[in-house]
């Protein structure tokens, strides 16, 4: 009897533990292809990001304060084009100078457009600089996370493709949950700019709001 009852306890033992290691191979199985996301979006990230710069940088070399334009470069009256491919994937550049470093390149479209970019321009929203509610979503991870640190009196830098900025300064920060599509208002009577992204870190299931209107251009 004593023989039995310890192999019934070994074959329980034995049971256990394959059962968990199917749950932590399911675990890996559902955590990998997140994290596998999430790293395709921050090396995108930065390769928009460095693109958009190096335009910028482009831009300076083409217009010389002296008027004389180098051979083979665009006449000093040509438009700038800070955004050199198409507006769906570089539409504008979204900065936060209280927080050094962190800025991004916002592809416009709808929110699905969330599955491939950590930063997306609301298509049906108003453009940069423009009257009426511009909507933009990011992902804080990887590279933007640490706009939950933002404040009001904060402000926000948008370059549209035409290298124009604006500046617009947050009035409104708050947390909601995500059923709550308040902030996906109109709102009248200004320039406004209102980010949404989620909370906690890792976790996502609340929403960080942030509303901003603009000051200057």
């Amino acid at each position: 009897m004593r023989i039995a009852g310890r192999g019934g306890r070994g074959r329980l033992s034995g049971l256990l533990m394959a059962g968990g290691v199917i749950l932590v191979l399911a675990g890996i199985g559902v955590l990998v292809p997140s994290l596998l996301g999430v790293w395709q979006r921050g090396n995108q990230d930065h390769q928009l990001l460095q693109k958009w710069l190096g335009n910028q940088g482009a831009i300076t070399k083409v217009l010389p304060s002296q008027g004389v334009t180098p051979a083979g470069a665009a006449s000093p009256s040509a438009a700038p084009d800070c955004g050199s491919g198409s507006p769906s994937s570089e539409y504008m550049l979204i900065a936060f100078p209280t927080l050094p470093g962190i800025e991004g390149v916002a592809g416009n479209g709808t929110w699905a457009l969330l599955n491939q970019r950590s930063v997306v321009h609301y298509s049906a929203s108003p453009a940069p600089g423009a009257v009426g509610n511009m909507l933009v979503a990011l992902h804080r991870e990887p590279n933007f996370e640490p706009l939950g640190s933002l404040k009001v009196g904060d402000p926000i830098i948008v370059t549209d493709r035409s290298c124009t900025k604006f500046t617009y300064t947050v009035t409104q920060v708050w947390v909601e949950n995500p059923s709550k599509v308040t902030q996906l208002g109109q709102l009248s009577g200004g320039r406004y700019l209102t980010l949404v992204t989620c909370t906690p870190l890792w976790i996502d299931t609340q929403r960080i709001v942030i509303r901003a209107q603009m000051a200057s251009s």
